[in-house]
């Protein structure tokens, strides 16, 4: 990039992208290096700052009747005194940048409003940059305009907030009235909005930053009044920072005069037309409370989300206000269809026209716009649907058609109660079936591993492999029938020292179990009758139970039997080895 020396202005081109914001941060910091001491390119930037100006001025114009009726992103402050006069009246000349304070060096002009004018500055001992307010000349010898003035800087010195414009000094030097701001490197809130493309999620997320320093002015008694686009620029960092406290209004503060307790008299209006609510709308100021910052919060929140006004503000100046005052807004959900029910409920509550149907304070929306980001229901929600049954009402006043609604919200409720109930009954039941096939599952399990494991030990036991049948004994449940018979197994006495107390040990339903262990040590004895004898009354009795229906879980020693007297009647009569057991039980 070319250089210049510190006595060669710039061309004239690179100063236009320099009010056009097209410059690089290098030739940015030279350009303002040069304009600290050349006073013809910083007049040259202001008169292109002005000519900018007045391309803006011009298309308001054309909003309130000329040909083209462009809508601007927001209406100017003014009263309806004003309104009706020239709707835009030029402003005096600023004061020369050499009669402001010491200490600063003056950069450019900024664009101005009515009633002061902002310098871009910079503090020769700190190389800082901040903004200087002046009181245009014209309006030095208004007491009231000198009042707010001063009030303004007041106010600001209040506020210590991160998010909040701070002033650094005040003063009055050769006349003229100015205050130090600190100066913000940004952009207005909707067009940083829309030229960096956020998400919804992150639009929330800066909205929460403006309510929590809004919602800090409001704890230190101090109510904006016009909040809007304008009035809140966004940082690189991504952070808001709210300024232009000239309408703001104190609560319980002091006042120098009650006189000028408050801005406008009834019957006026001040503010933006754009996000101003309907008690400003109406010039009821007695009205204007912190709910009224909500309102314009929620004017805000609603373009910010939606990329349009939530009525139209494109008529007259007395038809806006009258929309602002009557029309109720667009559901979001009208202009996008899958619009968040939890935010549309918390717009609609914001922008509610009875200020006593709104969010109470800026605290109160910031909470529910924290419940939504961290996942939590909202406080409003339930307010949400009375909200939406009163504005039907409203529209519908005859007695029969309100309580036809009423009884189709009972109904509706009343079934939904009781839908839910009986899916909580059935969901219920359902557990309890499931819970009791798992147990009859592994009560079924536990019996087969049980049967497993006595089988295992008999064929050890029988095979006189008692070191193998031993181990097997820890695996059989305490008390258990098979427990009993294994002990009896591994006793050493003779069958007639222990058959009798083995037997009574036994009930009724599993004397089959008792004569199926006494064959199983006459057949390791050798005694093949009498344990072919045995088997038989044990199988005979497993008939018994099988007609009577008794519940059997023994499957397998059941089948062991029945392997048992197959061995030994194929052995002995192998032609009536099929009739023995033509009656097997099932």
């Amino acid at each position: 990039m070319k250089m210049w020396r510190q006595h060669a202005c710039p061309k004239r081109q690179l100063l236009e992208r320099y009010v056009a914001g097209d410059c690089s941060d290098q030739e940015c910091q030279q350009v303002e290096k040069h304009l600290t001491w050349c006073d013809g390119c910083r007049q040259l930037v202001s008169a292109e700052r002005r000519a900018a100006a007045g391309q803006v001025e011009s298309t308001r114009a054309n909003t309130m009747g000329l040909p083209n009726n462009e809508i601007p992103d927001e209406c100017p402050t003014r009263t309806v005194s004003q309104a009706t006069a020239t709707p835009y009246p030029q402003p005096e000349l600023a004061p020369s940048p050499q009669s402001l304070i010491e200490g600063y060096q003056i950069i450019e002009e900024l664009p101005r409003g009515g009633q002061a004018v902002v310098y871009k500055a910079v503090h020769t001992a700190t190389k800082t940059k901040a903004a200087i307010k002046v009181l245009l000349p014209t309006l030095l010898a208004s007491e009231r305009a000198r009042y707010y003035f001063e009030r303004e800087a007041e106010l600001i010195a209040t506020l210590d907030h991160p998010n909040i414009v701070g002033i650094r000094d005040s003063g009055i030097i050769h006349g003229q009235y100015y205050f130090v701001m600190q100066y913000v490197e940004g952009q207005p809130l909707n067009r940083y909005v829309r030229l960096h493309n956020m998400s919804f999620r992150q639009r929330l997320v800066l909205f929460n930053k403006i309510c929590s320093a809004v919602s800090y002015a409001h704890q230190q008694g101090i109510i904006h009044r016009d909040l809007k686009f304008a009035n809140i620029l966004v940082d690189e960092r991504g952070e808001p920072h709210i300024l232009d406290f000239g309408l703001a209004k104190a609560v319980g503060l002091s006042e120098r005069a009650e006189s000028k307790a408050v801005v406008t008299m009834t019957g006026q209006w001040s503010g933006s037309l754009s996000t101003m609510s309907p008690e400003q709308a109406a010039g009821k100021p007695n009205l204007i409370d912190v709910r009224t910052d909500v309102y314009s919060l929620g004017v805000i929140l609603y373009h910010m989300l939606t990329d349009q006004y939530p009525y139209d503000i494109s008529g007259s100046t007395l038809e806006v206000l009258q929309n602002v005052q009557k029309a109720e807004p667009i559901r979001p959900r009208q202009i996008i269809r899958k619009f968040d029910s939890d935010v549309e409920a918390i717009l609609l509550t914001a922008l509610d026209k009875d200020p006593a149907q709104r969010y109470q304070s800026v605290a109160d929306l910031q909470s529910d716009i924290d419940n939504w980001l961290q996942g939590r229901p909202i406080r409003v929600r339930s307010v949400s649907t009375l909200y939406l049954l009163r504005k039907v009402i409203s529209r519908h006043r005859y007695t029969s058609t309100v309580a036809a609604l009423l009884l189709l919200v009972i109904l509706g409720f009343a079934y939904v109660s009781f839908d839910l109930y009986v899916r909580a009954e059935k969901a219920k039941q359902d557990t309890e079936i499931v819970a009791q096939q798992w147990q009859v599952e592994a009560v079924r399990t536990l019996n087969i591993a049980r049967q497993v494991a006595f089988r295992s030990f008999l064929q050890a036991w029988g095979q006189g492999r008692n070191e193998g049948a031993i181990p097997v004994l820890g695996f059989l449940s305490k008390g258990s029938k098979e427990e009993k018979a294994a002990k009896f197994l591994l006793n050493p006495n003779s069958l007639a020292e222990k058959e009798d107390n083995f037997r009574r040990s036994f009930s009724d339903k599993d004397i089959w179990f008792a004569d199926l262990v006494i064959g199983e040590i006459h057949l390791k004895n050798g005694n093949r009758k009498e344990a072919q004898q045995a088997y038989q009354r044990s199988y005979e009795a497993i008939q018994q139970l099988s007609q009577a229906n008794q519940p059997f879980i023994d499957r397998l020693l059941v089948d062991w039997v029945v392997n048992r007297l197959r061995e030994l009647a194929s052995a002995d009569e192998p032609e009536q080895s099929d009739v023995i057991l033509q009656n097997e039980p099932r």
